[in-house]
């Protein structure tokens, strides 16, 4: 599990969905020809196509600054910059807070958000969303 802070990363394997794996019996030290490695994914990254994805939705004004820690008292990751991410291996939960434009249909922003962020997350990283939570903070 990657650290709370923002800092951890997000591995992906280098083949996805190849399902090869490397075995080795005791004493040998060999590697699957079909899965050369691994790919780490900072979690800056993570966020960056995160908030373009959601930024990129008509309706959406700004993703919303957090000050407060009640998140983490809720036990949802503290969000930063208005993007929480609990990351698991190559799944990932987002919980995103928003601030919609006055006038446009909340709901519909939310479920565009959702959608285009899952998009974006499983075609860009090849990371399997388990699921996208919105909290819509203000409209402004």
């Amino acid at each position: 599990m990657s650290a709370p802070n923002g800092t951890g990363t997000a591995a992906t394997p280098a083949h996805a969905g190849s399902g090869a794996s490397a075995t080795t019996a005791p004493g040998e030290n060999q590697r699957d020809a079909s899965q050369p490695g691994s790919v780490r994914i900072a979690r800056r990254v993570l966020r960056s196509v995160i908030a373009e994805a959601t930024l990129s939705v008509p309706g959406v004004a700004q993703l919303a600054r957090i000050g407060a820690r009640w998140p983490e008292v809720l036990g949802r990751p503290f969000p930063y910059h208005g993007v929480g991410l609990l990351v698991h291996d190559t799944s990932v939960i987002i919980d995103l807070y928003l601030v919609v434009h006055p006038g446009a249909n909340i709901v519909e922003v939310g479920s565009v958000v959702q959608e285009s962020v899952c998009a974006a997350v499983e075609r860009l990283l090849g990371l399997t969303v388990t699921a996208v939570n919105v909290f819509i903070q203000d409209v402004a």
